[in-house]
C-alpha cells in the first residue's frame, strides 16, 4: 500500500519547485526519508509551473544532470513531469505533488509525497483536505516539517 508524506516546501510555489528538485534527488539516491527509487513521477499545478520545474532540474542539484521530460514527450525518463490533463505511464515507484489537491491513480505508486506550501492561505487549506482524504483512504501518513 502506498505511504503518504506531507513535506512543508516553501511559502511560494516558486520555492516548492525548487524543494521539489531536492526531494526528487534524495529519493532516486534512497535517502533515509524513502526507499531508492527507480522512478519519480512529478505532478505539478499547471503547464507554467512544469516547464519552471523542467528549468530547475537542469540546474539543480548542482552537481548531477537528473534525466527528465514531460510525461507527454517521454519514452523511458527517470523523472517524468505532469499536469492536469497528462497522464503518467504508472510504472514510477515514487510520486511528487507539488499539486495541492489529490493527484489521481495514487494507488499505483509505492511512496507519495505531498509538498505542503505554507501560505497561510488557500493552498495550504487545499493540503490539509487532501490529507484528510487521505485518512479518509486509510493511507499511512506522516508529516515533516522539513528533510
Amino acid at each position: 500500500m502506498v505511504e503518504a508524506t506531507f513535506i512543508a516546501s516553501g511559502k511560494t510555489i516558486k520555492e516548492a519547485l525548487d524543494f521539489s528538485a531536492h526531494l526528487t534527488h534524495k529519493i532516486l539516491i534512497g535517502d533515509d526519508m524513502a526507499e531508492a527509487a527507480k522512478k519519480v513521477d512529478i505532478f505539478c499545478n499547471n503547464i507554467k509551473d512544469a516547464n519552471l520545474l523542467d528549468a530547475i532540474l537542469w540546474e539543480r542539484p548542482k552537481y548531477s544532470i537528473i534525466s527528465h521530460n514531460f510525461v507527454n514527450n517521454c519514452s523511458d525518463e527517470i523523472v517524468k513531469i505532469g499536469y492536469p490533463g497528462t497522464k503518467f505511464s504508472l510504472d514510477s515507484d515514487s510520486l511528487i505533488n507539488i499539486s495541492p489537491d489529490l493527484p489521481p491513480n495514487l494507488d499505483s505508486y509505492k511512496n507519495y509525497f505531498q509538498l505542503v506550501i505554507m501560505d497561510g492561505n488557500e493552498l495550504r487549506k487545499r493540503a490539509a483536505t487532501t490529507w484528510t482524504k487521505c485518512k479518509e483512504m486509510g493511507i499511512d501518513i506522516r508529516f515533516l516539517e522539513t528533510i
